[in-house]
Parts: structure tokens; sequence; C-alpha cells
């Protein structure tokens, strides 16, 4: 019933638009364009991002907005011009069109082999396809039938052979193909949009699949193939360009000569979207087929927030070489103007994004954030964006939809709602429980994401190593451990610091191990001098790294991949994730909480408890850490091995 609407539609509209003189028809078609760009957001959206995914570091984003209204405009020209094609016979069609280089038709036609006019979606590729017919010779088109609107299909293919000069054919096989070259005819055949069968060649910076058909029987048959262009001149006029025969590169290896020949086509292909970039057909998925992906970080310059959102860009790549798709990571450090700044831009972009898609998102976005970010952000182009903290929540959304990417959030994103992203990543400790109501796109963590796993902790533990040679001899047990700093309400004592390092010297000379700490750029001065006194010229401490004065960044996953135990304060939710997922033994030893005026518990207390109670950590107080470790080293209990990042893959395996 629907495709029966939509052809009795097509039939009166074409009916009334032939009635009317040209001019005012292309003025139609025109206004029918402008309505289009205004209304159909989700073509506007994936036209904006592919112009944007090959233009991005040469135009901005007002000039990428334009291309888009053009290409609507243009696009409306052309249907309204194909529903008028059975009025067109060779007198009007000379005066509407210009050709350069018809006699590179006739010239190839010469060698009675047939000549393969090949093209691609530009301009008004429906009036192309009635040049050779008009110029006298017999032609035709290979076109792909439309299964889904059959006679809507039939329809619009029974205008384009305006009067049977053209004869359009669907699922030509090879010896109708042949056949028809025998006969001396010119097949007119496209070189973009090659599919899942296509070959992948570069365009406009990246791999696309194109369709290498023309090319193989040029090569198989010597047939001539001259490429082809029209592109739109003073309104209701065109000029098309014939080119002379392609030189093919044969050195008799098939596919390396298809591929060699493509990358010549393109390069033609390039020249003209280049110069007119607003004519090409950019509706469809340009770049659907290639196995490459750009992976986009977004951070707020926190490290904890960093390194959850590098272990998410981690797994995607990985899920990804699954597929056979090779990815890349950059990282854009995108930073407020200032607090209030921040505050502003969550607040008003909750009513103006929906009148911002695409091209007013960033030059929003780009009044609260600093120049420096913005200047970064404007050139990106990228198929998965990702951040972590709900201060970026809202530049991901802009981002995302300006490139039309996936986006991918970490942590709560702050008032935004989950809807607006592809996937959130949520631990468990964020959720409140009664309240948070499960959806597909969010999957639930027991930790914070983080990139630890063996083969990690393996390259981590050689890279320390080899920085510390000396720890290669030490065949001794060994304590790793990480100290973090405050956050919010909770914070580590210099007393309990105190406690625990006299512990931990009391229970490394017990079971005979070596203690290897580090801290973190949190932790404070203060604690910094206390473990300096205790452990700096200490024999049972091969190895002492304070991180504000000497930061290496395989540190804690060395210590991790090089302990037999991890003992980790409990003020950094993303150490412990760490420790915990690392499958050695784990002890936390707890932190003070500064009171609360309502008398909630900490949601870092209650992180570690629940983490305890599943066995993932073993929960202490500063003063019954080292009991903990000599019953861990006595094998009198273990903990289990945080598996979270199972959860990640399979959910980033859906996504893409």
């Amino acid at each position: 019933m629907k495709e029966l609407i939509i052809y009795n539609f097509v039939r009166i509209f074409a009916f009334f638009i032939r009635l009317l003189p040209l001019t005012l028809s292309l003025f139609i078609g025109k206004s029918i364009g402008v309505i289009a760009y205004i209304f159909d957001s989700r073509h506007r959206i994936r036209a904006y991002s592919n112009i944007k995914m090959a233009f991005s570091a040469s135009k901005t984003p007002q000039e990428i907005d334009a291309i888009t209204r053009g290409l609507f405009i243009s696009y409306g020209q052309n249907l309204i011009e194909l529903l008028r094609m059975p009025l067109l016979n060779e007198k009007k069609f000379n005066e509407l069109v210009r050709i350069e280089g018809r006699e590179n038709i006739s010239e190839s036609r010469g060698k009675g082999k047939g000549v393969i006019l090949l093209a691609m979606h530009f301009g008004s590729w429906e009036i192309a396809s009635l040049s050779c017919a008009m110029l006298g010779y017999p032609y035709r088109v290979i076109v792909k039938p439309q299964e889904r609107h059959s006679r809507l299909d039939e329809l619009l293919n029974s205008y384009r052979s305006c009067g049977g000069s053209v004869i359009f054919t669907s699922g030509m096989g090879a010896r109708d193909f042949i056949n028809s070259l025998k006969n001396n005819e010119v097949i007119g055949m496209v070189v973009d949009q090659g599919g899942k069968d296509g070959v992948l060649v570069n365009f406009l910076g990246r791999k696309a699949a194109m369709s290498v058909g023309a090319i193989r029987m040029g090569l198989k048959l010597d047939v001539p193939i001259c490429f082809s262009v029209i592109m739109r001149e003073n309104g209701k006029f065109h000029k098309m360009i014939i080119e002379k025969p392609l030189e093919l590169v044969k050195t008799g290896d098939m596919e390396k000569d298809l591929q060699a020949n493509l990358v010549k086509i393109v390069k033609r292909m390039e020249h003209y979207i280049k110069e007119r970039p607003h004519e090409y057909m950019w509706f469809y998925k340009v770049w659907k087929y290639s196995t490459e992906s750009n992976i986009i970080v977004i951070s707020d310059g926190k490290a904890g927030h960093f390194r959850q959102s590098e272990s998410i860009a981690s797994s995607l790549q990985k899920v990804l070489a699954e597929r056979d798709i090779v990815s890349s990571v950059q990282t854009v450090k995108v930073f407020f103007k200032s607090k209030t700044h921040r505050l502003f831009f969550t607040f008003l972009s909750l009513f103006a994004r929906p009148f911002l898609y695409p091209a007013g998102a960033l030059p929003f976005l780009r009044k609260f954030i600093t120049e420096d970010s913005y200047s970064q952000l404007i050139s990106l182009r990228a198929d998965y964006v990702i951040s972590c903290g709900s201060s970026l929540a809202g530049a991901n959304i802009f981002l995302s939809g300006d490139i039309n990417a996936k986006n991918i959030s970490i942590l709560k994103p702050s008032i935004f709602d989950f809807s607006n992203y592809n996937l959130v990543i949520l631990p468990e400790h964020d959720t409140k429980k009664g309240t948070f109501k499960k959806r597909e796109n969010v999957i639930i963590t027991k930790a914070a994401c983080n990139l630890i796993d063996p083969a990690y902790l393996n390259i981590q533990k050689d890279l320390l190593l080899s920085r510390f040679p000396h720890l290669k001899n030490m065949n001794r047990f060994k304590l790793g451990v990480l100290i973090g700093g405050p956050s919010k309400d909770i914070y580590i004592s210099e007393n309990q610091i105190k406690i625990l390092l006299h512990q931990l010297k009391e229970v490394a000379n017990e079971i005979n191990a070596d203690i290897l700490l580090t801290t973190s750029r949190r932790t404070s001065e203060a604690i910094e001098q206390v473990i300096t006194k205790e452990l700096k010229k200490h024999e049972r401490c091969p190895l002492l790294i304070i991180a504000n004065r000497e930061n290496y960044p395989e540190t804690v996953g060395g210590i991790l991949g090089l302990a037999d135990i991890v003992i980790t304060s409990g003020d950094s939710i993303s150490m412990v994730s760490e420790a915990a997922s690392s499958g050695k033994n784990t002890i936390v030893f707890l932190p003070k909480v500064l009171k609360s005026l309502f008398g909630k518990e900490s949601k870092h207390i209650d992180f570690l408890k629940s983490l305890d109670k599943e066995g993932y950590i073993l929960a202490r107080e500063a003063g019954r850490v080292g009991q903990a470790v000599y019953d861990v080293a006595k094998n009198k209990i273990k903990t289990n091995c945080l598996g979270d990042n199972a959860v990640i893959a399979e959910a980033l395996r859906m996504l893409i």
C-alpha cells in the first residue's frame, strides 16, 4: 500500500511538472531541496558527516553546512530533471548539455570493441545517461534493481529510457555484456558504491569500496574505458566531460592491475569532487565497508578519567581487529573557559541541541570551551567518540553528532539522558539502588574501566624491568604497594601511612619479601615525606617511586605485573579497580571519610565493601593489613580476579 501511494503520487507529480516551463520546474526542485534540508534530519546529518569526513582539515563547519545545503538543492533539481526526461529529444538535449570530448567516444568505437562509459553519482547523472543515445550511439546502462520499490523503479526507468533510446538493464550477465560490446555498443557503468564486494581504495583520505567490474572487463576484453562527469552550469544548463580512454595498467597480475587502475580513476573522481563538492551524492554510507576506523578520546585532563577512556579505546581496537578493521586512537584535551561556562553549556545545550545539528553544534560549543580545544575539535573525523566523566558528557554528544560517530560515555553523563549515547559504561557504585532503570545501551561494571589484562601486565613488567634492571635479580616474594591521594570526601592520613609502613616492613621480614611502592600524582607532600623517610634506604624496598618527582607510565602496570600481593589505598577507585583486575591477591586499606551533612556513607566505602563482599579484594583497616598480607602469603585466603573487561568487550561487539 505504501509503495502504491508513492507510485501514484510520483506519476501525478511528474505529469504536473512536465506541464510547467523548465525554469519554473527547477525552481520547484530547488524549493524541495531546501525543505528537505530543513526537515530531513537523518539524511542531512549523514551527508554533513560524510562531507566533514572528506573535508574536515580544509573547511569550517559553516562551509561544510553550505555544501550540504547545496547538495540538497542540487538533488532536488536532479529529481525534477529525471521526471521531465520523457520530454527530451536530441535537439533539446543539445540545447541543455554542452559536451566536451564527444570525439573520445567515436574514436574509441572505431576499434569495434564497444566502449565502457564510466561515471560516478555526480551532478545530474540521470541526464548524463542520455548523452550517448542523443549522440546517436547504441547505448545500454546497467542499473541495480530496487527490490523494495519495484513498481516505482520500473516507472523511473521508463522515464530514463527516454522513448526507448536508452536501454536500462539490471542483472546483466557476462555473456550479454560481451555480446553488447561485440555489437560495438556503449555501456554505462558507475564506479562508486562498490558495496561489500567492491575493492578498497583510498578515497578522500580514507579507504572506500569501489566497483571494479568495468576495469575487469576493460582488462580482459581490451575494451576502451572513458571516464565521464556532468556538472551544472547556470541553472538549467550542464557541461558534460568525456575524458580520453584510460591508459590501463596491464602487468598480467589481475588483482594488482585492478587496484592500480582503480587508484587512477579515483583520483579523477576526487579532482571533480573537490572542485564541486555539492554535486556529489553524499547521502549513502561512503566508507561503510572501510577496513579503517578512527577513535577519538576527549579528555578533561584528569588522569583517572583518561585511563578509563584509554582502556575502552584499547578494548574497542581489539574488537575491531576481530573484524580485520585497523583502527587508530587520537586524544584531544577539551577544557571549558571556566566552571561557569561549563555549567551554562550543560544547561543551555539541553534546549538548544535539537536545533543545532549538525552545522551549529561545534560553533555553539566554541562559545564555552577554550580556543585551543576548539581548534583541535574542528578538524576531527572519527567513527567513535569516547569520554569519561560528567564534564565532557555534553561535548561528547555535540562532537559525535557533528561527525555522525557512535559515542561512548563512561560514568554517569551529568544531567544528559542515557539515550543520547550509543553506549554508556556505568560502574555499579554510580547506580542508585531502586532509582536506576536498566537500559539496553547501558552496561554495569563492578569497578572502573582499566587496561589491565595478562598481556598488558607482561608488557608493563618488561618495561619496568628494563628501566630498573636491578629488579631482575630480586627473586624474593614481592609486595606491590600503590598509594593514591585525597578525593572529595575521603583521604589517607599520615598516621595511617605510618601504621601501614610499619606493618609492611615487619611482614616483609617475616615472609622474606620485597616492597615495590609507588605514589600517585595526587598523593600529598606530607604523605610523600613520610614514605620517603621510612622506605628510601630500607633494605626491603628495592623500588620506591614518588610520582610527583619521577613519573613513569609503566610504573603501576609494572608493579602489578611483578607483585605477588598487591596492597593499595582505598582513596582511588581507579587504582583499586586496576589492582582487583590484575589477578593478584589484593588488599585495600580503608581511607578516612569526611563526615557527610546528611549522614550518607561515602560511595568509595560502599564500593570497597561491595568488592570485599564479593571476594575481589580484602578491605581492611590500616592496622590489620599486616595480618591480611601474612594470611594471603600463607595461602589461608585469596581474592578473585575482577572480570569487567569481558563484559565490556561483548558490549563493544554489539555496538559495532
